[in-house]
């Protein structure tokens, strides 16, 4: 059996978790596959592609409030820190209580 590119991403980025209703929402699931191959420097296929072998793979979505969801499914490893710093909106300090780089250091966190 060969390894595909789908599924040394997902081998790398992605933990799945049963016991949990959560999960990814294909835009940051593609996003993460996207930092994936910035950091492995390889060059990414398109979202249609992506969404066809993620079903070849057997990852199927739910619909959920009219979103695409892989329940059970977290980001894990350095391309998730990337997708989350790089995806984290750059609010000035007075739109928010928490200054830019505590909400960065919480979200990392989240994921390490």
């Amino acid at each position: 059996m060969t390894d595909t590119q789908i599924s040394s991403f997902m081998r790398d980025c992605v933990v799945f978790e049963d016991d949990t209703e959560k999960g990814l929402d294909f835009d940051t699931f593609y996003g993460l596959y996207i930092s994936w191959c910035v950091l492995g420097r390889k060059i990414p296929i398109p979202d249609s592609a992506f969404k066809t072998a993620l079903t070849l793979e057997g990852i199927k979505p739910i619909k959920e409030n009219g979103r695409r969801i892989y329940p059970g499914l977290s980001m894990v490893g350095p391309a998730a820190r990337d997708y989350v710093i790089n995806a984290v909106p750059m609010w000035t300090e007075t739109a928010t209580d928490l200054q830019v780089s505590e909400i960065r250091q919480e979200a990392v966190a989240a994921i390490a």
